[in-house]
């Protein structure tokens, strides 16, 4: 190799050197700085895990008998047994939330009777906000013994809210958050019967999955009114098909 060719060569070779040499002193730095500032682990999913407890009864726990609300909801009968599972569908103003209203209480019928056994809880489909000013773990705690900080942990075994959401004021929640916190509330209380509006309603397909499952596994009777394509596929109970009235109110 002529002396110039040779020189120019160790020119180059040099250059790639402290090319190399540069890059890895940049790669250096920025591990160094990744151990000193790791990024932080993305947070845990959350995961609903409800124990649902209900008492074994026996024979009818709702009989309905003739029961109509003036252009909301036609003559219906309707009986439900212990440990029964029923899907209510049907189009909107069939009175599906009108029954579940008046099987909880909740809706005076205009005519017919209603008998009903054990404890019944309920879920409408669009919760109260509650007092705005109140924190979540406050919202969850309220009417139960002690101090709200002592039902912390079973809120966090939920799986709705994080801890980080406990001191968050209601007022501040979206329309899915307080389904959750109504969801919390309902179901950490014993029901002998559950009565549920649109439960899935604002729940990502992961809390979904984990509410139909806790349902599945309840042993008291449940009523679930539900538009929700893959909750009616996975419906393994009795299905009650409800139509519209002639003069109904679509909020029904």
């Amino acid at each position: 190799m002529k002396d110039g060719n040779k020189m120019a060569y160790d020119r180059a070779g040099g250059r790639v050197q402290q090319s190399l040499a540069g890059r890895v002193r940049n790669a250096e730095e920025r591990l160094r700085r990744l151990l000193a500032d790791p990024v932080p682990p993305p947070p845990e999913p959350l995961r609903f895990t409800p124990v649902l407890r209900a008492r074994r009864l026996r024979g009818a726990v709702l009989d309905v008998a003739g029961i109509a609300v003036t252009g909301r909801l036609d003559r219906t009968d309707l009986t439900v047994t212990a440990g029964e599972h029923l899907l209510i569908t049907g189009p909107n103003g069939a009175g599906k939330s009108t029954l579940l209203g008046v099987l909880a209480a909740h809706v005076a019928p205009d005519s017919g009777s209603v008998t009903r056994r054990g404890r019944i809880g309920y879920l409408p489909q669009e919760p109260r906000p509650g007092k705005p000013d109140e924190t979540v773990l406050a919202a969850f705690a309220r009417g139960r013994a002690g101090e709200s900080a002592d039902h912390a942990e079973q809120l966090l075994s939920l799986g709705l809210f994080d801890r980080d959401q406990f001191t968050v004021p209601v007022g501040r929640l979206s329309t899915g958050q307080r389904q959750r916190l109504a969801l919390a509330r309902l179901l950490s209380e014993p029901s002998d019967v559950l009565l549920l509006d649109e439960p899935t309603n604002h729940l990502s397909p992961a809390l979904v999955e984990e509410l139909e499952t806790a349902l599945m596994g309840y042993d008291g009777a449940l009523v679930v009114v539900s538009h929700d394509r893959r909750l009616r596929r996975r419906w393994r109970g009795a299905h009650l098909a409800m139509r519209a009235t002639s003069t109904s109110d679509t909020r029904c």
